[in-house]
């Protein structure tokens, strides 16, 4: 057994301070794994790597502390589980993705901690709380391509001439055209046009659709999200 010094459990009280300082910011801003699952996970990976490090010391008989990597990527690799459920997406909008990056982020710090690589992860826990408070408000001047599909039905012979007409709609929102598919059903005499589209706002959807209700002949306009993106 591996008798146990106060200074092996520094480690643990650093997991405990930084790793509840990322959850802290995500818990402030209602993020679906907040304060006790970060602490609990950095605390968790820097318990496992200590470990991991203090039996490989024993076992070695060595001068000098020896890191078992197995661990560390063990640790990276279940941590992924955890990450994943707090992604969750609601209609256009993927939420969580930057939850379950800080949840990696402080299982690796665990394991620097583990190696007791403290001005390490001080640092680095200071570049996160600064990407996750200063950046994410420039984020907020910077406007995001969105990507989306127009699905239009209609009953009219002249289908060259309805898809010069939502062309010209689409143009004066400034809307980029990235492809255009056809379809046409022999039952029902109904056309339809599939536009692959990439928007500046998802508020001129709206507009949009009830610029090419007016359109004569028009029987269905519709936005769906693209798969992917």
């Amino acid at each position: 057994m591996v008798e146990l010094g106060w200074r092996d459990y520094l480690p643990l009280l650093f997991a405990l301070l930084l790793g509840g300082a990322v959850g802290l910011e995500r818990e402030m801003n209602g993020r679906p794994a907040g304060l006790r699952t970060h602490i609990l996970v950095c605390l968790s990976s820097t318990m496992l790597i200590l470990i991991s490090r203090l039996e490989s010391t024993a076992a070695a008989a060595a001068d000098g502390l020896v890191l078992d990597h197995r661990m560390g990527a063990g640790i990276v690799t279940g941590v992924g589980f955890l990450g994943a459920s707090t992604v969750l997406r609601s209609g256009d909008f993927l939420r969580g993705l930057t939850t379950a990056a800080c949840i990696w982020f402080v299982a690796g710090l665990g394991i620097v901690l583990g190696d007791h690589q403290y001005e390490l992860a001080v640092v680095c826990t200071a570049i996160v709380l600064a990407v996750l408070t200063v950046v994410n408000r420039l984020a907020g001047y910077v406007t995001p391509t969105i990507y989306r599909r127009l699905v239009i039905l209609a009953r009219r012979p002249e289908l060259e001439t309805l898809a010069n007409d939502v062309r010209a709609i689409l143009s004066a929102e400034q809307m980029t055209v990235i492809d255009l598919a056809s379809g046409h059903d022999n039952e029902s005499g109904v056309h339809e046009l599939v536009y692959y589209l990439a928007l500046k706002h998802g508020e001129q959807a709206p507009r949009v659709t009830a610029q090419i209700a007016r359109l004569p002949g028009i029987v269905e306009a519709r936005w769906k999200l693209v798969a992917g993106t």
